[in-house]
């Protein structure tokens, strides 16, 4: 860190004197640089002598007043002169058409509208390159002057990190934080944490694995996949084990490019996964796995081990006993706990899992009449697996479906359309560290290695949600690695070499202290939980396509199951 003296902050003497690195970046803030000049604009001379002198220059927080002018003026060496506020023009953001350019995934979008303290930048533009535009005007944009890239934001100020965004939408949260994420990214290239893969998924929630259920016909399905080219993972309820056929459950195992299941809670009950009764989960979710094992055995399908949280609901302990269970991750269109609305920062959303809950990843999905483009792109951008969820109704008329899908691949072509257990573990993010080590960051609890290349490769392995877990419970191949490193921060890292085209798989085995109880096997429980399962699927099959009995027969479930399940009840 560098004081910054007025009046000889930016003179020649104090850079090369400060300042040995020939390629490093120099960040403009017009508000910092008028503290440390004496006169209220920006020498030329000076903008000529940075430009020849740093090889990359980032312009931004960026305002009205004469200090900013002057600035984009003397940087841009006239190209551009003044800015001008966008308020009140209600004009979207406009990306350019590049994919492999400093934009990536939101490459060619369009989506708004702008935020209110966003501006445009005026001048006669020549030799200025826009990256992203308001109503055709540059907003983000760069320009070659002399060896200098020099990049300019018209954004005022920057996103904080710890900022509140419930309920908000991408758009609203855009220009302060992804612009500057699309900047370090083009300046660090491989140094910086970048996704790995682009995987996507569409959950298809409770259905039985037979021919049709309610509007959802799996032979359709299945034609409909291989038309437009996209996989189903069936959130999969673990009381329907003994109930499926065997047609469709063969379609599974012939087809795993199109079809796989995971959990979907137990019974399905209520609010099952919302109780904060830990040896209860506990319980539930060894009838689950048990439930699951007897299911492979039948049908030789296995199951993805990830949740799908029914009715969108859980506890911080239901996320906490997961990892005991050494499950992948957590599924979810909820960010929050039921009763624990622990606010959803800008910092939990630009890395591929949500960790805030006991250290077990947590992956968001959302609704095809929900999800947006500009939604899509910034999952993809930050490495978050694109998860899409649905019921069987959307198959009454799939013409939605098939539009997000083809557009998905006509602007993400890239994506790579997985089971729900890939996509959670494959999205992590790595990096190339100075000394040629390939870095991985896993945000599930288990991350497959492979050393694509010719020669040996060194590679090391960090999980962020796993922290104060035992070193002894690394696992590679299933068995325990000895030689973990835990870093300062409280992280897990391993660190190892590659033979040419080999693979290993690393696993996190957290240990499960929890108690066990019986209240999900008493009868009451067993009963319940038999007749809601019958009910649901009457609901699905026959009500789901007569509208009045529907509503009739949903005012009668409420009555007859309203509240969760409890060893009281």
């Amino acid at each position: 860190m560098l004081r910054m003296e007025k009046g000889i902050a930016l003179s020649p003497e104090f850079l090369e004197k400060n300042i040995r690195d020939s390629e490093a970046c120099l960040v403009v803030n017009p508000e910092v640089i008028q503290r440390c000049l004496a006169s209220e604009s920006f020498p030329v001379d000076g903008a000529s002598y940075l430009i020849s002198r740093f090889p990359l220059v980032l312009i931004h927080n960026l305002s009205s007043d004469r200090m900013s002018a002057s600035i984009v003026r003397a940087f841009s060496q006239g190209s551009l002169d003044s800015l001008a506020s966008t308020v009140g023009t209600g004009a979207n953001y406009e990306i350019e058409s590049n994919p492999n350019g400093i934009c990536g995934a939101f490459s060619s979008l369009a989506f708004g509208p702008a935020g209110q303290k966003d501006q445009v930048l005026l001048g006669n533009l020549e030799g200025i390159r826009t990256h992203i535009a308001i109503g055709g005007r540059p907003f983000f944009a760069s320009a070659m002057r002399g060896r200098a890239n020099v990049f300019f934001l018209a954004s005022a100020g920057l996103a904080d990190l710890d900022a509140n965004i419930d309920g908000k939408a991408v758009v609203e949260y855009f220009s302060p934080l992804v612009p500057l994420a699309m900047f370090i990214r083009h300046i660090l290239g491989q140094r910086a944490w970048l996704p790995h893969e682009k995987h996507a998924t569409l959950i298809i929630d409770d259905p039985l694995l037979r021919k049709e259920y309610g509007f959802l016909n799996y032979e359709r399905l299945l034609r409909l996949m291989d038309q437009i080219d996209f996989h189903t993972n069936i959130a999969f309820i673990p009381h329907n084990c003994r109930r499926n056929s065997s047609d469709v459950t063969s379609m599974f195992l012939k087809r795993p490019d199109r079809l796989s299941i995971c959990f979907h809670g137990n019974d399905h009950t209520a609010i099952e996964f919302a109780t904060k009764d830990a040896s209860l989960l506990n319980a539930m979710l060894r009838v689950a796995e048990d439930r699951m094992r007897v299911h492979q055995e039948k049908t030789g399908v296995p199951c993805n081990r990830v949740m799908v949280f029914p009715q969108e609901k859980f506890s911080r302990e239901a996320m906490e006993v997961l990892q005991a269970h050494a499950f992948s991750g957590a599924v979810c269109s909820s960010p929050y706990p039921l009763e624990n609305r622990t606010g959803l920062t800008v910092g939990d959303v630009i890395e591929p899992a949500i960790l805030k809950y006991g250290g077990f990843p947590l992956f968001l999905r959302k609704y095809v009449s929900q999800i947006t483009p500009e939604e899509i792109a910034f999952n993809l951008f930050f490495g978050r697996p694109v998860l899409i969820v649905e019921h069987h109704t959307v198959f009454r008329d799939p013409a939605c479906l098939r539009e997000l899908v083809s557009r998905m691949h006509a602007l993400w072509p890239e994506i790579q359309w997985s089971n729900l257990q890939t996509a959670v573990e494959r999205s992590q993010l790595r990096r190339r560290s100075e000394d040629g080590k390939l870095q991985i960051r896993s945000f599930a609890n288990a991350c497959e290695v492979e050393n694509a290349l010719e020669i040996p490769e060194r590679f090391s392995i960090e999980w962020p949600g796993y922290r104060g877990i035992s070193r002894d419970r690394v696992l590679l191949d299933g068995s325990p690695w000895r030689r973990t490193d835990t870093e300062d921060r409280g992280e897990i890292e391993v660190s190892f070499e590659l033979a040419p085209k080999a693979s290993r798989g690393f696993s996190i085995a957290c240990r499960n202290d929890f108690q066990v109880s019986d209240a999900n096997r008493r009868v009451r429980w067993r009963a319940k939980a038999f007749l809601r399962r019958r009910f649901s699927e009457v609901r699905d099959n026959h009500l789901s396509k007569n509208p009045q009995l529907l509503n009739v027969a949903k005012a009668l479930q409420r009555a007859l199951f309203a509240g969760p399940v409890t060893a009281g009840r």
